[in-house]
């Protein structure tokens, strides 16, 4: 793979018309610039951004001014700067919970082509012209990511297969066979890579959820591929950033995004290499710009320089989520991405699901697919958690497309 092609920055320098004048403080001086005109129209369109204009537009000074997602949750039309009938698709994403309002996030046609147009470059990293992608994610429609990912990689002459989410194995197995390149969940590709370890793609991209380095190691070990990975998330057009050949952090998708990362307590701005909550700003969207966004997400700009000699900053890899951050009554805390690196790196352990149960006393409650030994998986919890009373049982996991430890009462 062309490890020294710079894809993404070459994009964004046609994007942004900064050319060979391209670099970080450009870049950040034109996307502050697209902020404040999004700021603007979604103040003159939006009633949420209108009914706090002057928090928005002039803000107090040490105020900062942040949408959450429970704000999408409680109204979410409030965030629309178009007529619902320019709307092409809605989203809608439950919540954790079984009470909880879901978010609903809009876009136009205009909205879905832009992430398409970030598909393409992105995508160029792992494939070449002539090569088939099979999608094992979302797919029925052509504004899913399947069928973004199609259009994306038909300006390439790719072909590509989706299959959608993988539910059964066999099926998933057939429609991998002679694919370049599989795109999908890090969980359920390492169990189709247990299930099916003579299939043979050049590269594989992970989405869609933390991506453990046990899984990397795993799928590299088993399909003798390259792995890469990308972040991003409904919010953000699905495209947020991705990997180059140098694996050195997430080139970022700067022409439609602004991305910040602040004190999740402060929220101010943190200097690059410092850990914080990822914020970013959607100032390209039309329908549903969503503006100083708090995501949840854990991350920092990566503090080297990529080795594919790109000159704008990259996001590291994101840690996981604040809120998937359960703390326990002695102080420890544990999520569902620390589990995954410790329970991904057994041997015998296909998938898993997670329950957690405190009164008062922890128990932590592991129905795992495969053959790993119950007192081998204890010992490797116990070593990270000592105070967790550990129970263990086999059985088939619910296939589903982000996992969550279970909090019990």
């Amino acid at each position: 793979m062309k490890k020294q092609e710079q894809y993404v920055d070459n994009w964004i320098r046609e994007q942004t018309g900064l050319g060979s004048a391209l670099t970080a403080e450009n870049l950040r001086a034109w996307q502050q610039e697209r902020v404040r005109e999004a700021e603007i129209y979604a103040a003159e369109h939006a009633a949420f951004y209108r009914d706090r204009k002057e928090a928005l537009l002039s803000p107090e000074p040490g105020q900062h001014f942040f949408i959450t997602a429970e704000d999408i949750r409680r109204r979410p039309e409030d965030f629309l700067c178009v007529s619902p009938k320019e709307i092409a698709r809605i989203i809608t994403i439950p919540t954790s919970g079984s009470t909880g309002r879901p978010k609903r996030i809009f876009f136009t046609e205009e909205d879905l082509m832009a992430t398409a147009d970030f598909f393409t470059p992105g995508m160029a990293y792992m494939t070449e012209p002539g090569q088939l992608v099979t999608v094992f994610m979302e797919g029925e429609q052509v504004y899913s990511i399947g069928g973004l990912l199609r259009i994306a990689l038909e300006r390439r002459e790719i072909s590509t297969r989706v299959h959608g989410f993988v539910h059964d194995l066999k099926e998933a197995e057939q429609a991998a066979q002679g694919a370049d390149c599989l795109v999908g969940v890090p969980g359920q590709m390492a169990l189709l890579a247990e299930a099916a370890p003579k299939l043979r793609p050049k590269t594989v991209l992970l989405s869609g959820d933390y991506v453990p380095q046990s899984v990397v190691r795993r799928l590299e070990s088993i399909w003798e591929c390259e792995v890469f990975q990308h972040w991003g998330m409904t919010e953000t057009g699905y495209g947020g950033g991705v990997e180059c050949g140098a694996h050195c952090g997430y080139h970022l998708r700067d022409a439609d995004l602004m991305i910040e990362i602040i004190h999740p307590e402060t929220g101010e701005s943190v200097p690059n290499g410092t850990w914080g909550e990822v914020v970013f700003s959607a100032f390209a969207r039309k329908g549903m710009p969503l503006l100083h966004y708090r995501t949840g997400d854990i991350g920092r700009f990566c503090p080297d320089a990529c080795g594919c000699g790109g000159v704008l900053p990259r996001l590291d890899k994101v840690m996981g989520r604040i809120e998937n951050t359960i703390f326990l009554h002695n102080g420890d805390a544990i999520s569902i991405h620390q589990l995954d690196e410790v329970l991904f790196a057994l041997d015998g352990v296909h998938d898993y699901a997670a329950k957690l149960k405190q009164n008062p006393e922890a128990t932590l409650s592991l129905t795992i697919e495969g053959d790993a030994d119950p007192d081998m998986i204890t010992e490797f919890i116990h070593k990270k958690w000592s105070g967790l009373e550990i129970r263990v049982n086999s059985g088939i996991v619910e296939r589903k497309r982000k996992r969550s430890i279970v909090r019990e009462k």
